[in-house]
């Protein structure tokens, strides 16, 4: 059948409902079946004409969702995921805006942990033999070495 664009939704007034979507949907059917907003991004990244481009509008949002949804799966439930991402003083719940703020933190000092941990085994040189080039890319003919925490700390959980 013929894709039409993603549902027009915005989760951000409600994660639960969001955590419950990204697992079991039927916001988006095809051929009768409900996709899990968590597969939108593998039907509409190869769609062609107005699916796509509705696919373009949204993508940055569905990629917030997927970093809150994936955050929440590592809980046992969701008084443990609130317990975690409430205010400690009030108890209130943090706002989407403010879960996505302290996660957008906590990835970056996780990326600076693990790209010191990759320079820290290499002794200081990602260009080292050990490294087997793991480090490296080549631009305009010229072999340079990652330096962005977030990109070898990638390469280094692919090690």
């Amino acid at each position: 059948s013929k894709l039409q664009g993603p549902p027009l939704i915005h989760f951000s007034g409600d994660i639960e409902r969001l955590c419950r979507e990204w697992k079991e949907s039927n916001l988006l059917t095809v051929d009768g079946r409900g996709i899990p907003v968590k597969y939108w991004g593998e039907f509409f990244k190869k769609s062609k004409g107005r699916a796509h481009s509705v696919w373009d509008s949204i993508k940055v949002e569905w990629g917030n969702w997927k970093f809150i949804a994936e955050e929440w799966e590592r809980f046992s439930d969701a008084d443990a995921f609130w317990s975690e991402y409430s205010n400690p003083e009030t108890h209130n719940k943090l706002s989407y805006q403010q879960i996505l703020n302290r996660l957008v933190v906590h990835r970056a000092e996780k990326a600076a942990q693990d790209a010191a941990d990759a320079r820290e085994f290499f002794g200081g040189n990602l260009g080292c033999p050990d490294a087997d080039g793991a480090f490296q890319y080549s631009k305009r003919g010229r072999t340079h070495f990652l330096s962005k925490d977030d990109a070898v700390a990638k390469r280094w959980k692919e090690l």
